[in-house]
């Protein structure tokens, strides 16, 4: 399969998720998360906003706020076509932001991060060389590749591991690792 069909078969089966699922898988997900010695060790932890069935954040950003950690989120710029990342609190107001994903709203006081970090990133398609396809946008292979000082985990239901290797381009950011339900790659 080409990466437009790729994208489209695991867009489809991860949408047949039901939400309890989904919720029960992302939950196994954050536990891994938590108990790894990358969450532990860095006070910097970068969620993004889960969306279209996506493992969901939520349970991992609720932890790293009441274990005091700083903790931000992915803002693109549309014009650019870049992403920074701000940092959120529970009292962060939200809006619709690129592809209707909530972002934090930005003013003076938003706090962009500056020191290394843990870094969770969603995706569609993986395969056992950590190789990785998202939506197409690059966003976090343009991001890495300016801050290779970050640690990264990929966030995933298991079925999204494929065992053939899937199409890449030489600039493509690997993750340091790729977190299912049932496994740590």
């Amino acid at each position: 399969m080409n990466k437009k069909e790729l994208r489209q078969y695991m867009r489809e089966k991860r949408n047949a998720l039901t939400i309890r699922e989904q919720k029960l898988y992302s939950d196994q997900i954050a536990e891994m998360v938590l108990t790894s010695d990358l969450y532990q060790n860095l006070a910097n932890i970068c969620v993004y906003q889960a969306f279209r069935n996506e493992v969901s954040c939520d349970k991992i950003t609720e932890q790293a706020l009441l274990d005091g950690k700083q903790v931000f989120v992915p803002v693109i710029d549309n014009d650019s076509k870049t992403m920074e990342f701000y940092q959120i609190t529970l009292d962060t107001n939200w809006v619709d932001g690129a592809y209707g994903i909530k972002e934090p709203i930005i003013d003076s006081n938003s706090k962009i991060l500056t020191d290394k970090a843990l870094i969770l990133m969603p995706g569609l398609v993986f395969d056992h060389q950590k190789h990785r396809l998202g939506y197409g946008g690059g966003y976090y292979d343009k991001y890495l590749g300016l801050h290779k000082e970050h640690r990264t985990l990929a966030l995933c239901y298991d079925f999204q591991v494929v065992e053939e290797s899937i199409p890449y381009e030489d600039h493509d950011i690997l993750p340091d690792y790729i977190v299912t339900e049932k496994k740590i790659l």
